[in-house]
C-alpha cells in the first residue's frame, strides 16, 4: 500500500538501512552499556548529576500503574434504585481491577465481583478488544468494564470475550459461549436485552441467554455495530450502536472499508507476527458508512437515507453523537464534512424514516462533534462558539432554531453531565474560573446566573447521570491527590470512596511543580507551564534543562490537578531542571488559541516552545549550554523538529514514535488541521521533517514500536532512511512486540531507563 508521496512499507522507507538498525533494536550506532543502577558508566560525570541510587523513584515504579495518588475509583456509576454507587478499583494497587459496591447510607462497602471468579486469568485478549483497548487508552485489566440497565437493576459485564450479566439477586450468568469474543456488550435500558457485536456482525442475547443474530451475509471489510478506526481513534466515538429507549431497537453503524489502503504491520510476539489494518492515510479514501435501524426481535433492517448534500457525501463523512428523544421516536446525529469545515445536525423521526438537517455549522478553521443531549420531546442542548469560546445553547428539536445562548464568555463548556428536569438546570463542566482549572455548574433553562457546584480549586472530574440520584467528585489539585465525595441531589457530601494511600507513597518524596506564566508578547499569548527544579540546589550551580514536550491539538498538559510526573521526579532528584509548557494549538483555551496551527503543523508550536524555554533559560540555576527535549507520538514530532528547525538550540532530542512526514497519519486527525496533500501540498512539504535530516546538531535518540496501530513505525523507517542519506548519526530503540502505549511493564521500565540513561550520558558530563 503506497502512502501520496509514493513511500511503501515495502519498499520506499523500508531501505537495507532501515532494516540494519531495526534488526540492532538499540542503534545505530551503539550506546556505553547501563550499569545496574541505571546509569552509564563512560565519562566522569558533572558533579550537578547524581546517581540513579540517590532517587527513591526506581524505573519499576515509574513503569508501574497506577501511579502513586491514583488508585482511584473508576467508571463510577449509581444503581438504578439510587442505593448503590458503583466503581471499578484495584484491591492490590495494580492494573487489575475489581468491581465494588457502596451504600452510603449504611456505610456498606463491598467487592461485587473479581475476573479471576469467572474467568481465567491466562486468557489470551483477541485482536478487536487489543486495538479497541488502544483507541480508547484502557491501562487496565481485570475487570474493565460494565453497566447497569438505566431501569432496572441488572448489570452487563465483559470478561473473557464473553457476556456477563448480574441479577438484582447479586447472581452472576454467563450469557454467550462463543468461540469468537463478543465485543462491545450494551444493556438495554429495560435490562432484558444485551447487544453486541461478533464477526462483524450484531446480536442480542436476552437475559435468559436466548441469542439471536440481527444481521447476516457480512463480507470482510464490513461491519456491523462497529465504529471505524477514524472514530475510535480521532472523534471519541467507541461504539457503533446504540439501544432506543424503550429497548425495542438498535441503530448501529454499516462501515465499509473495502476501499481503504491496507497497511502491513510487522512485529514479533513469540515469532513473526504479520497483521493487516485497515488505514485511511492522508488524502487517501476513507471507509462508507450507512446508518440502520433493526427490531430487537430480528427482520430487515431499515437503512436511513441522509439529506443528500454535497459537503456530506458518503465516504467524505463523519458520523457520530447519536442520541435519542426520551420518548424514543426522534433520533439525532451529527455529519461532519471530511474536511471539518461542515457540521450538521441531522432529525430523523423514525416512525416516516424521514430525515433533515436542522442545524448547520461552518467554520473557516474546522469544527469538531458537538456536545449534544435531548432533553424533551421538543428540546435540545448544544455547544456552539460563540466569540472565540466553546458554550451551552438550548436549541428546538424540531427546527433546530436556537432558542437562547445559555452561556457566554472568555471561557469554554467541556462536558454536558446532564439535565436536572425537576430543577429546570444544565449541570456541565467548564473552564470559568480558570483554564486550569474544571468545576461542576448549572445554569437554568432560561440561561441568568450560573452556579458552580465544586468549591476547591483544581479539577473536579464529575461522574453524573442522573441528577436526582446525585453525584461522585473526584478533586484534586497540583499538590493535592485524588479523593472521591458522593454528593446527594442538592450538592452535599453524604460519603466518601476511599482513595487507598500507596504503600510507597511517603517514601517517594514528591513534589509538586510550580505552575508558571509565559508572558503574552505583541504578537502570542500568554503561556502556562510547569517547573521542576533538582531536588538538591547548591548556591551557583547551573543544571541541565529537559523540556517535556507534546505540542499537539486537543490535549493539555499543564492542568492544576495532580499529577506525579515519576520520571520527572526521578531526574529532579538526580539534578536536572524540568519544564513543560502549553503551546498555541492545546485544549482549554479557546478556539482562536487552537486554530493558528492550521495547515503548518509544528511551526506555531515550536515557536512558543521555543518562548517558553527562552523564559526558563534565563532562570540563574539553568545550564542553558546543557537543554535536552523529550515527546512522545505528537510529542515526539515535536523532538526531532526542534532539534532540525532550531539546530543548536537542543544539544539533546529523544523522541518516542514520532510523526515524520503527515502524509503517512491518518484522515481525521491530519486532514482537519492540514486539509488534504492535494490542497495544501506546501503545507505538507513544509511540516514534514524528512527534507530537514541534514540540519541535526547534537544526540538523538529515537524510541518506536513496531507494531505501533497508530503512528506506524513507517515513520520512523522513513527518517531514518533521511537521516542515512543525510550522514547523520542517531540512535535507536524499536520495541518489537509493543504498539503505541507499551502495555508490557518490562518495555516500559526499559523505555524509561534508556531515556534517563541517554539524558544522563549527554548531559551528565
Amino acid at each position: 500500500m503506497s502512502s501520496p508521496s509514493g513511500a511503501s512499507l515495502r519498499g520506499g522507507p523500508w531501505t537495507l538501512a532501515a532494516a540494519l538498525c531495526v534488526v540492532a533494536a538499540v542503534g545505530c550506532r551503539p550506546a556505553s552499556p547501563a550499569s545496574d543502577s541505571g546509569t552509564l558508566r563512560s565519562a566522569p560525570m558533572s558533579p550537578t548529576i547524581l546517581p540513579a541510587t540517590d532517587s527513591p523513584i526506581t524505573f519499576e515504579r515509574i513503569a508501574a500503574f497506577p501511579p502513586p495518588g491514583w488508585q482511584i475509583p473508576r467508571r463510577v456509576r449509581t444503581a438504578p434504585s439510587g442505593r448503590w454507587v458503583t466503581y471499578l478499583q484495584s484491591e492490590s494497587g495494580s492494573d487489575e481491577m475489581a468491581l465494588f459496591a457502596f451504600d452510603p447510607a449504611a456505610g456498606d462497602h463491598r467487592v461485587l465481583l473479581r475476573a479471576s471468579d469467572v474467568v481465567a486469568s491466562d486468557k489470551p485478549m483477541s485482536r478487536e478488544e487489543e486495538l479497541r483497548r488502544e483507541r480508547q487508552r484502557k491501562r487496565i485489566a481485570g475487570v474493565t468494564s460494565y453497566d447497569w440497565a438505566a431501569r432496572a437493576d441488572v448489570m452487563v459485564i465483559p470478561l473473557g470475550g464473553h457476556v456477563y450479566l448480574r441479577r438484582a439477586d447479586g447472581t452472576i450468568a454467563q450469557l454467550t459461549r462463543a468461540e469468537q469474543p463478543d465485543i462491545d456488550p450494551q444493556i438495554a435500558a429495560d435490562g432484558r436485552h444485551v447487544a453486541f457485536v461478533r464477526g462483524s456482525e450484531l446480536f442480542v442475547v436476552s437475559a435468559d441467554g436466548e441469542e439471536k443474530q440481527l444481521t447476516h451475509d457480512a463480507v470482510d471489510g464490513v461491519t456491523r455495530g462497529v465504529s471505524d478506526f477514524n472514530g475510535q481513534e480521532e472523534f471519541n466515538e467507541p461504539h457503533g450502536f446504540w439501544w432506543s429507549p424503550d429497548g425495542q431497537r438498535l441503530v448501529y453503524l454499516e462501515v465499509d472499508e473495502r476501499q481503504v489502503d491496507r497497511l502491513p504491520v510487522m512485529g514479533y510476539r513469540d515469532g513473526a507476527d504479520l497483521q493487516e489494518l485497515a488505514y485511511p492515510r492522508a488524502g487517501r479514501k476513507n471507509p462508507t458508512s450507512r446508518v440502520a435501524v433493526v427490531s430487537v426481535e430480528g427482520g430487515e433492517p431499515r437503512y436511513l437515507d441522509l439529506p443528500e448534500d454535497a459537503r456530506f457525501a458518503p465516504d467524505d463523512q463523519y458520523l457520530g453523537r447519536f442520541a435519542f428523544s426520551p420518548d424514543g421516536q426522534t433520533l439525532y446525529l451529527q455529519r461532519l464534512s471530511r474536511s471539518q469545515r461542515d457540521l450538521a445536525l441531522v432529525r430523523v423521526d423514525l416512525a416516516s424514516g424521514e430525515a433533515r438537517h436542522i442545524h448547520l455549522e461552518r467554520h473557516d478553521a474546522w469544527l469538531e462533534l458537538s456536545a449534544m443531549l435531548p432533553i424533551d420531546e421538543g428540546r435540545l442542548l448544544w455547544t456552539g462558539y460563540r466569540d472565540g469560546h466553546r458554550h451551552l445553547e438550548l436549541r428546538d428539536g424540531t427546527s433546530g432554531e436556537l432558542l437562547r445562548a445559555l452561556t457566554s464568555g472568555a471561557w469554554d463548556v467541556t462536558a454536558i453531565h446532564a439535565y436536572d428536569a425537576a430543577n429546570q438546570r444544565v449541570l456541565f463542566a467548564a473552564t470559568k474560573e480558570s483554564p486550569l482549572e474544571r468545576h461542576l455548574y448549572a445554569v437554568g433553562l432560561e440561561g441568568g446566573a450560573i452556579d458552580r457546584l465544586t468549591a476547591e480549586p483544581g479539577v473536579h472530574e464529575v461522574e453524573l447521570e442522573h441528577p436526582e440520584r446525585g453525584w461522585v467528585d473526584i478533586h484534586s489539585s497540583n499538590d493535592r491527590p485524588p479523593a472521591a465525595t458522593i454528593h446527594g441531589p442538592g450538592g452535599e457530601v453524604i460519603g466518601q470512596i476511599e482513595v487507598p494511600h500507596d504503600a510507597d507513597f511517603d517514601g517517594l518524596g514528591l513534589r509538586a511543580p510550580e505552575l508558571v506564566t509565559v508572558a503574552a508578547t505583541a504578537d502570542a499569548p500568554e503561556l502556562h507551564g510547569a517547573l521542576l527544579t533538582p531536588r538538591h540546589m547548591k548556591p551557583g550551580e547551573r543544571y541541565p534543562l529537559v523540556v517535556m514536550v507534546y505540542g499537539g491539538p486537543g490535549v493539555q498538559m499543564v492542568l492544576d490537578q495532580w499529577n506525579p510526573r515519576l520520571l520527572w521526579q526521578h531526574l529532579a532528584d538526580r539534578g536536572f531542571v524540568v519544564w513543560q509548557v502549553d503551546n498555541r494549538g492545546s485544549t482549554g483555551r479557546g478556539h482562536d488559541f487552537e486554530t493558528p496551527i492550521k495547515l503548518e503543523l509544528g511551526k506555531v508550536e515550536l515557536a512558543d516552545q521555543l518562548r517558553g524555554l527562552a523564559h526558563v533559560k534565563q532562570l540563574p540555576y539553568v545550564d542553558p549550554s546543557r537543554v535536552a527535549i523529550y515527546g512522545h507520538s505528537y510529542g515526539g514530532y515535536m523532538a526531532i523538529a526542534a532539534m532540525l528547525r532550531a539546530p543548536g538550540t537542543f544539544q539533546v532530542g529523544i523522541a518516542g514514535s514520532p510523526v515524520t512526514d503527515w502524509r503517512y497519519y491518518d484522515t481525521g486527525y491530519t486532514e482537519r488541521y492540514m486539509d488534504r496533500p492535494a490542497d495544501n501540498a506546501a503545507g505538507y512539504d513544509h511540516s514534514s521533517l524528512l527534507p530537514l535530516a541534514d540540519k541535526l546538531q547534537g544526540k538523538l535518540l529515537i524510541v518506536h514500536a513496531l507494531m505501533d496501530e497508530n503512528v506506524h513505525f513507517e515513520h520512523t523507517a522513513a527518517m531514518i532512511d533521511a537521516f542515512v542519506a543525510a550522514d547523520r548519526d542517531f540512535d535507536l530503540v524499536v520495541f518489537p512486540g509493543e504498539r503505541h502505549g507499551y502495555r508490557s511493564p518490562a518495555a516500559r521500565r526499559y523505555a524509561y531507563r534508556r531515556v534517563v540513561d541517554y539524558l544522563v550520558e549527554q548531559l551528565g558530563r
